[in-house]
């Protein structure tokens, strides 16, 4: 039996950029995970926080893939935003429908 090598249906050069857009055009398809949710409401941080971080921020790491649960690019982005410094880690997740997952958020 032979081992099978998952690759990525998203090139990683194209990862950040389609973070970005999902974040800015499919905010439907941007899943907040649990950990995340409470770390947002530990450090007070709204929702379009986190979407402006995304769609504007700085890329600190990443795109990375990582085979943690949902296969996908991790990526770091980090910005000011409403006065805070705000940094979220995001997986573009290799599903049939490219999706975001919110990692976690500080």
């Amino acid at each position: 039996m032979s081992n099978l090598v998952s690759l990525p249906r998203i090139p990683k050069d194209e990862a950040e950029s389609k973070i970005r857009d999902i974040a800015s055009k499919a905010s439907h398809e941007i899943y907040i995970l649990d950990h995340a949710k409470m770390r947002m409401l530990e450090r007070e941080i709204t929702q379009r926080q986190i979407f402006r971080t995304l769609i504007n921020g700085e890329l600190l790491e990443g795109p990375e893939w990582d085979t943690k649960e949902d296969k996908g690019w991790k990526c770091k982005f980090s910005r000011i935003v409403a006065g805070e410094k705000v940094t979220v880690v995001a997986k573009l997740v290799d599903r049939e429908d490219s999706s975001c997952l919110v990692i976690t958020v500080w």
